[in-house]
């Protein structure tokens, strides 16, 4: 009957290690990921921009990110504000806009951050509107940072869309406009109102390999304990409890 017991808690400790050890494996795996994601963002950014048109879009999608440079007029009536963000430490809204192209493509402009009034979240920023042809340049990327969503995006109404996170397909219902399945943060430009800090990907490496050691951690604390206990209860059994077995 010891015998048995011990045998179930040597299992049960092996599989506790092996989940905990493959539990760091992943976490290194993820911080692997963004550090490679990170580096083929840092190589799009320093690229020499490409000037796009309607006929460029489906070969931009096939091979984001990349730097793009795009020439046409914002549609302000369409733009969307996305809500719960946050940057260089301030909550606001990002702003999209709708960028038609001169051959009628549009593509969605992440045009960057605005800081909320803190006494009336109701209120959306002051920022400013170029009218007239506009050229631009940004990272073309699959889609804005998304946030926690709870519920579904408010239905396009009177007043300006302001949505938790961007979904074409809902915008294009929204709008009643056809989008590239892409968004450029815009990089260029400057007294309009916005911040285009852009976040970097690799910034939540740190948490990923801290997540790594304590799972390695804990499967060394596991094979340690199981090793103290293990062999102190084969110090203790005695003749006799051996011939019981």
């Amino acid at each position: 009957m010891a015998r048995t017991r011990t045998l179930l808690a040597l299992v049960a400790a092996a599989a506790a290690i092996a989940l905990a050890v493959s539990l760091g494996n992943w976490q290194l795996r993820r911080a692997d990921e963004k550090l490679a994601l990170q580096a083929a963002w840092d190589r799009a950014a320093q690229a020499m921009p490409l000037p796009v048109g309607g006929a460029d879009i489906g070969a931009v999608a096939g091979r984001l990110p990349v730097r793009v440079r795009l020439r046409g007029r914002f549609l302000f009536a369409q733009e969307v504000w996305l809500d719960n963000r946050q940057m260089d430490g301030q909550a606001g809204l990002m702003l999209v806009t709708p960028l038609r192209l001169a051959d009628g493509a549009v593509v969605l402009v992440n045009r960057g951050f605005a800081r909320r009034d803190p006494r009336d979240r109701a209120r959306l920023p002051e920022v400013a509107r170029p009218p007239g042809e506009v050229v631009i340049e940004g990272l073309a990327v699959a889609h804005a940072a998304r946030v926690l969503q709870l519920g579904e995006n408010a239905p396009a109404g009177s007043g300006p869309l302001v949505w938790q996170n961007l979904d074409y397909a809902a915008f294009e219902r929204a709008s009643g406009l056809a989008v590239a399945r892409w968004v450029v943060q815009q990089t260029d430009g400057d007294d309009d109102g916005l911040l285009r800090n852009w976040p970097r990907l690799a910034a939540g490496v740190d948490r990923h390999q801290g997540y790594a050691l304590q799972w390695f951690s804990l499967a060394a604390l596991i094979a340690a304990l199981t090793a103290f206990f293990g062999l102190r209860a084969l110090r203790r059994r005695s003749p006799v409890s051996r011939a019981d077995d």
